[in-house]
């Protein structure tokens, strides 16, 4: 999935082309300024995107609904649905920063971020708020046991306003898997509660500006809540850490280790070691390992384009 920037210029129509079919997966349309953002290459300017943007629409391959572009095979009903995203989204994002005002008070918990179709400010009838969690070292998965714990009492087990699937401690940020699919959740991971948290993560992942060099590094900051750390959180870390807490995190971590072998034992160890990740710095829970089947459709899509 790599992919090279600096491009021959005759590339361009190409290059736009693959942009829009790959959020074409997702039904979303996209603004002149979001297909430029996304380009996989960095010599050409906004004016030059928006030019040739226009001369694909007359060769009927892009389509034009007021100020977004999509593929000609797709229906116009996307451009209607976009905006009811956005709408949803907008308002899911003011749920996610009451709820993170609650994570924060949780002990160990060192950043929020949030992922999925959420950070791109499009959220479906049936989107999860998707939480990125960083804790402090050697105790993701006791940060982790009592989110779940949380979840189970309070939410009723109910996912959609805390899916946590991803932990993190300081020390985990390196992504392994590198494609098209992971840089774009990278750049566009906000952040919640630590800015800093967030400009350090994409700061390990700096390879994405490889195959997104045009994308900006700022950090948008308006839905960051209070930046101060809990005093209850502090007072309730001074006590935990009397105990043996690093035993407690190696245990949990093999609980869930355990827990999964045994629900996926059906699947292949290959295939189960893709879906989930259980080490002590990474702790993430993928079962229907949605970025393969994202980078599988976009390679069908191209094809089906003739862009391969």
């Amino acid at each position: 999935m790599d992919q090279q920037y600096n491009t021959p210029e005759n590339t361009l129509p190409e290059d736009i082309l693959k942009t829009v079919a790959y959020f074409d997966l997702f039904d979303y349309p996209m603004t002149v300024d979001q297909i430029f953002s996304y380009l996989p290459r960095n010599s050409v300017s906004k004016t030059e995107v928006a030019r040739i943007s226009e001369q694909l629409v007359k060769e009927r391959k892009l389509l034009r609904e007021h100020d977004v572009l999509f593929l000609s095979s797709s229906n116009v009903s996307i451009t209607v649905q976009r905006k009811e995203d956005e709408k949803r989204a907008l308002r899911m994002l003011s749920y996610a920063r009451i709820i993170a005002m609650m994570i924060k008070q949780v002990p160990f918990v060192r950043g929020i971020f949030i992922t999925g179709s959420l950070s791109k400010v499009a959220a479906g009838k049936g989107s999860d708020i998707d939480f990125m969690i960083v804790t402090s070292s050697k105790r993701l998965w006791i940060v982790r046991s009592m989110l779940t714990l949380f979840r189970k009492i309070f939410l009723f087990g109910n996912k959609k306003y805390l899916c946590t699937n991803y932990y993190v401690t300081e020390n985990g940020f390196s992504l392994d898997r590198r494609n098209l699919y992971t840089a774009i959740e990278v750049v566009t991971t906000k952040v919640l509660w630590n800015p800093d948290a967030l400009m350090e993560f994409r700061r390990v992942n700096s390879w994405t500006k490889k195959l997104l060099p045009n994308m900006s590094e700022s950090i948008e900051t308006q839905l960051v809540i209070s930046s101060a750390r809990s005093p209850l959180q502090g007072t309730v870390e001074f006590l935990l850490n009397m105990l043996p807490m690093e035993f407690f995190d190696r245990r949990l971590m093999e609980f869930h280790r355990s827990h999964w072998n045994t629900a996926f034992r059906y699947v292949p160890n290959h295939q189960r070691e893709t879906m989930f990740i259980v080490s002590p710095d990474v702790s993430a829970c993928w079962p229907g390992d949605r970025q393969k089947l994202i980078l599988s459709l976009y390679q069908e899509k191209l094809s089906a384009l003739g862009l391969q």
